[in-house]
C-alpha cells in the first residue's frame, strides 16, 4: 500500500488509535503518542503473513484493536536490545557523574 493510501486510513481511524493511546497511558505509559501506536500498527501489519486481498475498514480496527501494550513493551525492550555497544571500542565505562570525573580531574593535576 502507498503512503497515501495508509495516510488515508490513519485519518479514518483516528479515532481508534487515539482511543489506544489513553488505553496505554491509563496502564502508565504517558510517553505514548497516537503517532507510537500508529507506528506500531504499521510495523505489525506488515509482519502479518494473511491479509485479505481488499482493506476494509473493520478489519483495520480488529487489528488495531489486537494490539497490547505487551506489544508496545516487546517493541521498547527489543529496540533498547538494538541499541549502541557500550564496548566495542574495549574501553571501561566511565559511569561517574560529571561532578565526579571533574574531582577526580582537578585531584590528578593537583596531584602532578
Amino acid at each position: 500500500m502507498t503512503n497515501e493510501q495508509w495516510g488515508y486510513w490513519r485519518l479514518k481511524l483516528e479515532p481508534v488509535l487515539k482511543s489506544k493511546q489513553e488505553e496505554w497511558i491509563h496502564f502508565g505509559h504517558s510517553e505514548v503518542t497516537e503517532q507510537v501506536v500508529w507506528d506500531l500498527f504499521i510495523t505489525r501489519l506488515e509482519k502479518k503473513k494473511e491479509k485479505p486481498e481488499t482493506i476494509h475498514v473493520h478489519w483495520l480496527v480488529q487489528e488495531l484493536m489486537h494490539l497490547s501494550v505487551n506489544d508496545y513493551m516487546t517493541t521498547l525492550t527489543v529496540d533498547a536490545l538494538k541499541g549502541p555497544d557500550l564496548f566495542a571500542d574495549g574501553k571501561a565505562l566511565d559511569l561517574r557523574s560529571d561532578r565526579e570525573r571533574a574531582l577526580t580531574e582537578e585531584q590528578d593535576h593537583a596531584g602532578h
